[in-house]
């Protein structure tokens, strides 16, 4: 049995499966690290999976109900774009972080209030290929990013 990928990458709705896929494995990946590997998040790393998770509502919804595609980009830029700055403020916790852990977001709300975690977002536990999971997840969203910036660029040409 020959298995055929023309169909996958050449059908109607290859975005909306690559960002599916895409985030699908993000979030499997956050919850390894998570559930089997012991590694709490920090609140910063909350946010982002939410952000992912997000993204893969919007992809299901987008697959199963007929949603105007502005609309389905939009959503996904706004997401993509929120996930970005997030990671982008652990990068920077985690790069210049002095020798007291730094917390996560600022007066430390988020954390003591609602997620009640016990990690600083500018500890680096885990490094994969040399960079840590946040830098791991910037990747991701970039990933994202351009999928959707070429999809737009072809869909208006």
């Amino acid at each position: 049995m020959k298995l055929d990928l023309s169909r996958f990458f050449y059908s109607k709705n290859f975005f909306i499966k690559a960002n599916f896929l895409i985030s699908f494995f993000a979030l499997s990946g956050s919850f390894f690290f998570q559930y089997v590997m012991n590694f709490a998040p920090c609140p910063l790393c909350l946010l982002q999976r939410f952000c992912f998770i997000l993204i893969l509502t919007v992809s299901l919804f987008s697959f199963f109900l007929k949603i105007k595609e502005l609309f389905i980009c939009s959503l996904n830029f706004l997401f993509i774009s929120s996930g970005i700055l997030l990671t982008l403020r652990q990068i920077y916790l985690q790069r210049f972080a002095t020798y007291e852990p730094i917390s996560c977001l600022p007066e430390d709300f988020l954390r003591t209030n609602i997620f009640n975690g016990s990690t600083n977002c500018s500890e680096i536990y885990y490094y994969i290929l040399g960079l840590s999971l946040a830098e791991w997840s910037f990747i991701i969203f970039l990933l994202l990013l351009s999928l959707n910036i070429i999809y737009i660029k072809n869909k208006t040409n």
